[in-house]
């Protein structure tokens, strides 16, 4: 290895000049042996650039170095690389490698990635028992964050009184800094099974106390319990439905990945009056076996229909929550997997080319990346006189749009511009200058 352009790629890194310090790296890897520190920092700088596909490439040359000691972590590396571009099986094979290290101490960091993978292929049961490892992992420092997820495990498995729990777990952690996103998916799991007073709680503390802002599908349920709690005549009309009448919304699985933890707004002294576990309750959901959590949420669901039996036919109950979850369920399934999303992919790539074209700020329609990152993909394009967008290549969770760019001055030239799914809509992830095409360099 070329310590000298290895040091020279080090700067270039330090000072997120990440083209550029890939390509001193990949220099530095050429000579000799023991060239693994040199590939994983440019596997590290290619993901910097949302380059995945080079960097599972390069990553794999790191883990071909038997000297290198640091293999188990470019494992969990390539296994991110390959979520990136949606390679989930192979995502969890990395991970599973970077996991048969015994002395690996990013362990937390492979379980949280390997769950994910996992949840995104439908093995949700799986997902579940790797957050809960991740979160009984002694090294990990924000186990609140692998719980919240373990909650959302339980809620795709309709145990929503296991992710209860799971989220009180999470909150009983003082270092956990998603208190209002894990007290908004509390809300959702309190309004589906019914315990609206606390749904109401959860969510009002979660924009209150932490200024979390509620996903549609969080307002929709805040209204709904929020009616609940009034008398029949006292309930209002929300969109056509009575607010006592709108079946329960489940929440969605994209919540598990690639959303941004909501920082705390409030004093340490501003949470006290939302209700936490103590330690003896966290404790106790650690201990709690599977079936135990199982059987407790098979309880709570009986006692919980029983008691909507004595207030309403439950067969007009039963007949709407079907229809309703079918339609939803069917009807976004289909979307999804057509790669269709609001805003869409054209929606996104024109406003960002209106902005850039008239001067203003575009991060808003990139995924979260650091700024300098977003100016640097920007500075491919030149100043515009005109765009105009000629294709969309979609798939459920990346897409392509081609699109024409004519400068102020010079040839038009032609540029790929790469999104992928954030929620139900679509963020940009990076500009490429198609060569092939008309206005092309060399």
């Amino acid at each position: 290895m070329d310590q000298a352009r290895f040091e020279e790629g080090q700067a270039a890194y330090a000072a997120k000049d990440y083209r550029a310090a890939a390509k001193a790296f990949l220099a530095a890897a050429d000579r000799g042996e023991g060239n693994g520190p040199a590939y994983h920092m440019a596997g590290n700088s290619l993901v910097r650039l949302r380059r995945f596909s080079d960097a599972v490439t390069v990553y794999r040359h790191a883990a071909n170095d038997e000297s290198y000691e640091r293999r188990s972590a470019v494992q969990a590396n390539l296994g991110a690389a390959h979520v990136a571009l949606g390679e989930y099986a192979e995502a969890v094979r990395a991970y599973d490698v970077a996991l048969e290290d015994p002395g690996y101490a990013g362990q937390f960091k492979a379980l949280q990635g390997k769950a994910g993978a996992l949840f995104e292929m439908g093995r949700i049961e799986e997902a579940a028992t790797a957050y809960r490892q991740a979160a009984l992992d002694g090294d990990n420092p924000d186990p609140g964050k692998a719980l919240n997820n373990l909650g959302l495990c339980f809620m795709a498995m309709d145990r929503p009184t296991d992710a209860v729990e799971a989220y009180r777990a999470a909150l009983g952690f003082d270092t956990y800094t998603g208190r209002g996103r894990a007290l908004s998916n509390l809300g959702m799991a309190y309004h589906v099974i019914g315990r609206h007073e606390d749904a109401v709680r959860s969510f009002e503390k979660a924009t209150e106390l932490h200024g979390h802002e509620l996903s549609e599908t969080a307002r929709v349920a805040y209204v709904t319990s929020a009616g609940q709690l009034r008398s029949p005549e006292q309930r209002e009309i929300v969109e056509g439905w009575s607010t006592g009448e709108m079946p329960p919304v489940m929440i969605s699985a994209g919540d598990t990945q690639g959303e941004r933890e909501a920082k705390s707004k409030a004093s340490p002294d501003a949470t006290t009056s939302m209700p936490h576990p103590s330690g003896d309750e966290v404790d106790s959901f650690f201990r709690r076996t599977d079936e135990e959590m199982r059987e407790r949420d098979r309880e709570s669901r009986r006692s919980e229909r029983q008691m909507r039996q004595s207030e309403r036919n439950p067969w007009s109950a039963v007949i709407i929550v079907v229809l309703a979850v079918a339609l939803v369920l069917g009807s976004t399934a289909a979307l999804f997997a057509m790669g269709i999303g609001y805003p869409t992919q054209r929606m996104t790539v024109a406003g960002m080319l209106e902005a850039r074209a008239s001067g203003n700020p575009v991060a808003r329609y990139w995924v979260a990346v650091p700024t300098s990152d977003v100016d640097k993909e920007m500075a491919k394009l030149p100043p515009m006189k005109e765009f105009s967008i000629d294709s969309v290549e979609r798939s459920p969770r990346t897409s392509l749009v081609t699109v024409t760019v004519t400068p102020e001055s010079g040839a038009p030239l032609s540029y790929g511009i790469t999104l992928a799914r954030e929620g139900v809509g679509w963020k940009v992830t990076g500009v490429e200058n198609d060569w092939r095409s008309t206005g092309g360099g060399s």
